[in-house]
């Protein structure tokens, strides 16, 4: 399904002008960098999600 949406958004973005090597290659590396921003994002919030049931446990 992801592989779906993102064939979907590609042709959008991309419409019917040709792909160059180059350009595949920094569409690539800019979602790796998105995925990895996402992931970071997600380990923050579980973390502080788990430093604020621990301080509530600990305190109250």
């Amino acid at each position: 399904m992801l592989l779906k949406s993102l064939k979907e958004i590609v042709k959008t973005v991309i419409g019917k002008r040709t792909l160059h090597k180059e350009k595949i290659i920094e569409i690539t590396d800019w979602l790796h960098h998105l995925e990895f921003l996402i992931i970071r994002v997600m380990l923050f919030a579980i973390g502080t999600h788990h430093l604020y049931v621990y301080t509530m446990k600990t305190v109250f």
